[in-house]
């Protein structure tokens, strides 16, 4: 997957809005594009933060071809991760997910859930903010 990150200007693939004619004005900034080579934040997540992001996940946005495994899992296992690939023991994905805070839209790639839940990865406390109070 491509690296990105945390909030930076979103760049990755064209967007539109929710009838698909076009761009919202709200800034898109990235969360949670992570890869293998790039340090990460880590931490225990807020109460609730995981649920919230699984409720926000559903609705997926930008689907792409193909998949795109966890980098993070394939380094750590090395050798045994073409296996697991095969046996479907990594986590892929291939859509992203938005989360509107204020004045902004974070959008982040559906294996964000995977790196909260599995990684420890602790995204911005602006992110887990909005994502919480959108589904509250």
């Amino acid at each position: 997957m491509t690296y990105f990150a945390d909030l930076t200007p979103y760049t990755y693939l064209e967007r539109h809005d929710e009838d698909g004619h076009g761009a919202s004005d709200e800034p898109l900034l990235n969360v949670g594009w992570l890869d293998a080579s790039h340090p990460f934040a880590t931490g225990a997540p807020p109460d609730g933060l995981l649920p919230a992001l699984t409720e926000l996940a559903t609705v997926r946005v930008r689907q792409t071809r193909g998949h795109h495994y966890c980098e993070i899992c394939v380094r750590d296992l090395g050798e045994d991760a073409m296996e697991a690939i095969r046996q479907g023991m990594i986590a892929r994905e291939s859509a992203e997910f938005e989360v509107r805070g204020d004045d902004v839209v974070y959008a982040a790639p559906q294996l964000l859930l995977h790196y909260v839940a599995a990684h420890e990865y602790l995204p911005p406390a602006e992110f887990c903010a909005a994502a919480l109070g959108a589904t509250s």
